[in-house]
């Protein structure tokens, strides 16, 4: 097996190999800022749906749960929702009062996923003009199938198999483990492990199948003690490095041979 790097926290990033048949099943960032209390409002918000309804013509407001990213996973926030979606429903971008979101099951490129998170950043900051940001974060979830499982071994680096291979697989439900630990760029949550047919770790996330699978969840943020200025740049750049240490985690847990078997070429 050929895994592209041996340290995933502070390596140097491989350069990105294209997947056409990639096990991605859901991405996000998000921005969080000090509650403004006046987004529940239409009338405030008018002018940041004008700025992206080109790309997000889709929109409603509802009182569900939109999920808000924190240092232990997701929890649902209950205050007055805004959501607004691509013509395909395949990008949905969210807005409450102290946070955005942006999310896909639909990703192409870091490039495109950074260009679209510049656009909303800075409609944000010219219409509902946040002052300060209090966290970023950028979360990846992958998910291995069908044959895949069966290459497991080839597919995964050792440390991260544990019970999931070998004589306890056929006996185990759900195996899920965690890391978390500082990076070049902020701080890394991982969570990977094995899930039976309709299980999942976050269904909004990864949706629950009728088959097994083997989930990778890698999410890559900055927390600030202090707030800091609300600059639509500087939240760019942050979101182009945690993606960056993001992918660089999944390249250090998959080998070579996985990325061919997805149609890479490494």
């Amino acid at each position: 097996m050929t895994f592209s790097t041996e340290d995933p926290f502070f390596g140097p990033v491989p350069q990105t190999v294209p997947l056409p048949q990639t096990p991605l099943t859901s991405v996000l960032v998000q921005v969080r800022f000090p509650e403004v209390l006046s987004i529940a409002k239409a009338e405030f918000i008018a002018d940041f749906q004008e700025r992206i309804r080109a790309e997000y013509p889709l929109h409603l407001k509802d009182q569900n749960p939109i999920l808000e990213v924190i240092g232990d996973g997701i929890r649902p926030n209950l205050t007055s929702n805004w959501r607004f979606l691509d013509e395909e429903r395949k990008w949905r971008l969210s807005l409450t009062t102290n946070f955005v979101t942006l999310e896909t099951r639909a990703y192409q490129s870091r490039s495109d996923f950074v260009q679209r998170t510049r656009k909303v950043v800075q409609a944000l900051s010219e219409t509902i003009k946040p002052s300060l940001v209090t966290r970023i974060g950028v979360r990846y979830v992958d998910r291995l199938l069908d044959a895949q499982l069966d290459q497991l071994s080839h597919f995964v680096r050792p440390e991260m198999l544990g019970l999931c291979i070998g004589n306890c697989r056929k006996n185990l439900g759900r195996v899920i483990s965690e890391a978390v630990g500082e990076t070049d760029v902020g701080t890394m949550t991982a969570r990977w492990g094995a899930m039976p047919e309709k299980h999942t770790h976050e269904p909004d996330l990864m949706p629950p199948i009728s088959a097994p699978s083997w989930f990778l969840d890698v999410d890559v943020y900055n927390e600030f003690e202090q707030s800091e200025a609300f600059n639509a740049q500087e939240i760019e750049a942050r979101v182009t490095k945690l993606a960056e240490r993001a992918y660089g985690f999944f390249r250090w847990a998959v080998s070579d041979e996985f990325l061919k078997a997805c149609g890479g070429n490494p």
